[in-house]
């Protein structure tokens, strides 16, 4: 029974007292709880998600450049062009998806879709072939953009469900630090273990160098068990969770509604300013990280080391996210995790410069820098959640997709920024692959891996403190205003 036809029963017996208000939120607090089954069988669908995320952040532009041949500046320019057809292409999806109305809800339908539509793209995605020249380019351009596209159905239909979960902080909290830790999981065992499978599927001899077409078939036959892990993660989903807070909507989204929604919005404008700029800086990391390894440290099998390592450090995080909300405010648990990477990627530097062999001192490095990572995935879940409260306070009315939406967007836009600053840099500076880099192009890697993340972490910094409001008592306030209304709406 949905939240609030219990709230309608409970009005029955105790109409209008002073009390009831009490009582509501006493029951409402209870009703609005999951079980661990649902909390476990929400967060399960996060792995499959990003495992297949990750296999494209990651490894994508290699895979391009140094297995299929493809020319980085060309992939810099398809990336980029892929987000700005994002930029009205998540906020349709999120339209589309509030307004679904189906007897299993409006989220679930979509997270099926999108689930089986990207696990088919995927396997294309990282199948070679055998087409040469311009018909090489067309088909891995289509294949990318038809990626993106049913990605964003899933993506953005999954996380949407979090303020339809629970509206109370607290439960708010935990509910986004399980997929977040399940999502961590994911991404750590492809970065990690990426590359020594393509090696074992691809059927490399041990202690050899890949040859391309074993890189190219070990990265077809991983991207294949990395679908099927996504298909069966987000069914158990679809199968487990349920929507607990549904609030009617009085209208259906126009079109054109969309952009207005968001732009009235002001809390959600600076979220997605402060977390695009963050996420770049992270994604510069994951798609140079291995260049940087195996051209300027002059050892790729250190990178799935160091990115276990620093997973490890990520996930830690995520565990220890809501025991640093319960006793830091949420403001000062943000610049924590600015900080800390700003900290993690010095280091990281100098480490690379003195001690390159060291994977000790790398993977102290990297823990610093992947730990306030961790703390700013479970944040951005947690500040789209409650800018779904103040975009209904606000505007008068609910949007949970179109808010959550700009998470996908926000992602995607980081990915196509970072991969065309990496496309675009390593073509200026003259990089080409599998051959001994001149200083030009070692400088210019250095340069993209640790001084531009740098930078994007400071202004993102500066506008969160500058812009974002959504804290402590004028959070909660919203929240007991939005229970006001909605209780004055039943009578």
């Amino acid at each position: 029974m949905p939240t609030i036809a219990k709230q309608e029963v409970v009005r029955l017996f105790f109409p209008e007292t002073q009390g009831f208000r009490a009582i509501l939120q006493w029951i409402g607090v209870i009703i609005m709880q999951l079980s661990f089954r649902e909390k476990a069988s929400y967060g399960i669908g996060a792995l499959g998600k990003d495992m297949a995320c990750g296999i494209v952040n990651t490894f994508l532009m290699f895979y391009f450049t140094d297995v299929i041949g493809l020319a980085p500046a060309f992939l810099g320019v398809l990336f980029m062009v892929a987000r700005i057809w994002d930029a009205a292409n998540d906020p349709m999806a999120g339209w589309l998806i509030d307004n679904t109305k189906t007897r299993i809800g409006k989220f679930r339908p979509w997270i099926l879709a999108g689930t089986i539509t990207n696990s088919i793209v995927l396997v294309m995605l990282f199948r070679n072939p055998d087409i040469k020249g311009v018909g090489q380019y067309i088909f891995f351009s289509a294949m990318f953009l038809l990626w993106d596209i049913t990605y964003t159905l899933e993506d953005i239909s999954y996380w949407s469900m979090i303020p339809a979960l629970a509206d109370d902080e607290k439960e708010r909290n935990t509910i986004s630090v399980i997929p977040r830790i399940f999502a961590a999981i994911g991404n750590v065992a492809v970065g990690s273990f990426g590359l020594a499978m393509v090696r074992m599927l691809g059927k490399t001899v041990p202690g050899s160098l890949p040859s391309q077409a074993e890189q190219a078939t070990g990265f077809f036959w991983l991207a294949v068990g990395i679908a099927c892990v996504f298909l069966v993660t987000n069914v158990i989903t679809v199968i487990f969770v349920k929507e607990k807070i549904v609030v009617p909507q009085a209208k259906k989204f126009k079109f054109k509604e969309i952009f207005t929604t968001i732009a009235g919005n002001d809390q959600l404008v600076v979220i997605i300013a402060a977390i695009t700029l963050y996420t770049m800086a992270i994604n510069l990391t994951a798609s140079l990280g291995i260049y940087w390894f195996k051209y300027d440290v002059g050892n790729e099998a250190l990178y799935g080391t160091f990115y276990l390592a620093a997973g490890g450090a990520q996930v830690l995080a995520m565990l220890f996210f809501p025991y640093f909300a319960k006793r830091f405010s949420r403001r000062k648990v943000f610049i924590l995790s600015a900080l800390l990477p700003i900290f993690g990627y010095a280091a990281l530097y100098l480490v690379g410069r003195l001690a390159g062999g060291n994977m000790v001192l790398m993977a102290a490095a990297g823990f610093f820098l992947f730990f306030g990572f961790g703390f700013s995935l479970v944040l951005t879940s947690v500040m789209l959640a409650d800018a779904v409260d103040y975009g209904e306070y606000k505007l008068g009315f609910r949007s949970e997709s179109i808010v959550f939406s700009m998470q996908t967007f926000m992602v995607k836009l980081a990915m196509a920024v970072s991969g065309l600053v990496t496309g675009l840099g390593l073509a200026a500076f003259g990089f080409v692959a599998n051959t001994r880099q001149t200083p030009a192009a070692l400088l210019g890697i250095r340069l993209l891996m640790f001084v531009l993340p740098i930078v994007f972490l400071v202004c993102s910094l500066i506008i969160y403190l500058k812009g974002y409001r959504l804290n402590g008592e004028y959070s909660s306030r919203i929240r007991r205003e939005l229970d006001e209304r909605r209780a004055t709406s039943l009578t």
